[in-house]
């Protein structure tokens, strides 16, 4: 993670996880017209864009959102369940800079009946939950703060293996296929674990700080130096070339074809855009101060991201679907804070987006699910 990233995850986990720093909560005026409606959920007011204009909006309709209240959704299982991970409140607290907070442990979450049933419970607080590709495994982090140590968990016995012993940086691990996590250490190495546990060393960088670890076919990304530069790493060849510089986050289409790639151009400036799998740029997509929760739909002809626009002094984001071969957008939700990357449902009908609000001097966790057609 570059200096901006980091900032960003510090104030995630320290608001979700221990609730120790306060996120900007804004509320805009109230309003209802023929493009957009204007709901107060929670103490946050969300606007609704309705699909109006041919000209400006694409095909895609928006049929509705659901609001889970009092959980982190993260992950979606099914176009039904969804991964969470929430307050246990049968269990004693701890005090935090002289407040109660709650462990946060692991549940399933089940849209049609509101049921949760626990996945990973404890005293601990668990989260950076990743599934593999077959929705068969489940990666997580028992964390403290911006670290933690992994687990690998089967969904289907419950059983968690634990990857190694060494604790790494929260939010960087991702599944390469689906029987491997690839992660950097705090070295700067790219390592890989397997479901069993077992672990090797597949890239020494030699860099101190390596981020934004994710394989796509044969080729490792990563970002690293003071540049922000996004290298590819070929698992075949062993031969590493440098593909861009100034990079924040990179997200590969579901085939590896094309590149999501978040470049800062300055203090305050990013740009979203689309890449070949070189790096090369064919479009740009979107502009603004931030540009954060990247996500392409199943099929790779969308992506899904939340901006915060130029001159913004509240971190206020708008969440987007774009066509990625038309860079037509559909506007979804207005005022929201995004607390992780968006998910798509395997069908991709449906968009998973968390948030955390403020009420009653304390911090309320919600999940939106998107309902597409």
């Amino acid at each position: 993670m570059n200096h901006g990233k980091n900032i960003r995850a510090r104030k995630v986990w320290k608001v979700l996880l221990y609730g120790a720093v306060l996120l900007s909560v804004t509320a805009c005026s109230a309003e209802s017209t023929k493009t957009r409606q204007v709901v107060e959920e929670s103490g946050q007011k969300i606007t609704v864009m309705d699909n109006t204009s041919e000209s400006v909006y694409t095909q895609l309709k928006l049929e509705g959102i659901d609001k889970v209240e009092g959980v982190r959704g993260t992950e979606m299982v099914s176009e039904d369940v969804i991964v969470v991970t929430k307050e246990n409140r049968e269990l004693p607290p701890q005090v935090i800079e002289g407040q109660e907070l709650y462990p946060k442990n692991l549940y399933l979450h089940t849209l049609s009946t509101g049921e949760d049933t626990p996945l990973q419970e404890g005293e601990q607080t668990y989260g950076s939950l990743s599934l593999s590709p077959d929705k068969k495994r489940l990666f997580y982090m028992e964390v403290y703060d911006i670290t933690g140590l992994g687990y690998i968990m089967d969904l289907a016995t419950g059983a968690s293996v634990k990857v190694g012993e060494a604790e790494f940086r929260s939010g960087e691990a991702t599944w390469s296929d689906n029987e491997h996590v690839i992660f950097p250490d705090m070295e700067g190495n790219i390592m890989s674990t397997d479901v069993n546990g077992k672990q090797e060393t597949v890239v020494k960088t030699g860099i101190p700080y390596v981020h934004e670890v994710i394989q796509t076919g044969s080729r490792i990304l990563y970002v690293s130096g003071e540049d922000s530069q996004l290298s590819a790493y070929d698992t075949g060849t062993k031969q590493t070339k440098m593909l861009q510089k100034n990079v924040e986050w990179v997200i590969p289409s579901p085939d590896g074809s094309r590149l999501a790639i978040v470049e800062r151009i300055g203090p305050g400036e990013r740009v979203l855009l689309l890449c070949d799998s070189e790096g090369n740029e064919q479009s740009r997509l979107a502009a603004g101060q931030q540009i954060f929760g990247t996500s392409w739909s199943p099929d790779g002809s969308k992506l899904a991201y939340a901006i915060t626009t130029a001159g913004a002094t509240d971190d206020q984001e708008d969440l987007f679907i774009t066509e990625a071969e038309t860079g037509e957008q559909t506007p979804m939700l207005n005022d929201i804070h995004l607390s992780d990357q968006l998910r798509w449902s395997p069908s991709g009908k449906k968009l998973l987006a968390a948030t955390a609000v403020l009420k009653d001097d304390a911090y309320q966790l919600i999940t939106y699910v998107i309902r597409l057609s």
